[in-house]
């Protein structure tokens, strides 16, 4: 059966391995990347946290049949909606 799989990945930088880290999110809507990359960005907004990549798989069961970049449109997207946020206030 083929689904898409939304993917992205949010890290933050350390002095070293112990305080640097990342976490992995997968969605099956773009919508819902959206949503889980800002939650994530705000859950760990002490450390710094930025957007590292982010995309959409065509998967049949568990092979990969395509994938597509998205990590500019996210950030484009979560941009112009954090200044809307900001115009609305």
């Amino acid at each position: 059966m083929k689904s898409d799989v939304y993917i992205a990945t949010i890290s933050w930088d350390g002095m070293n391995e112990l305080t640097q880290g990342e976490r992995t999110i997968y969605r099956i809507t773009l919508e819902d990347l959206i949503e889980g990359v800002q939650q994530y960005l705000y859950t760990f907004e002490s450390r710094y946290p930025y957007l590292e990549c982010a995309s959409v798989e065509l998967r049949d069961g568990r092979n990969t049949i395509e994938s597509k970049d998205l990590t500019e449109s996210i950030k484009t997207i979560i941009k112009t909606k954090e200044n809307q946020d900001n115009g609305s206030k």
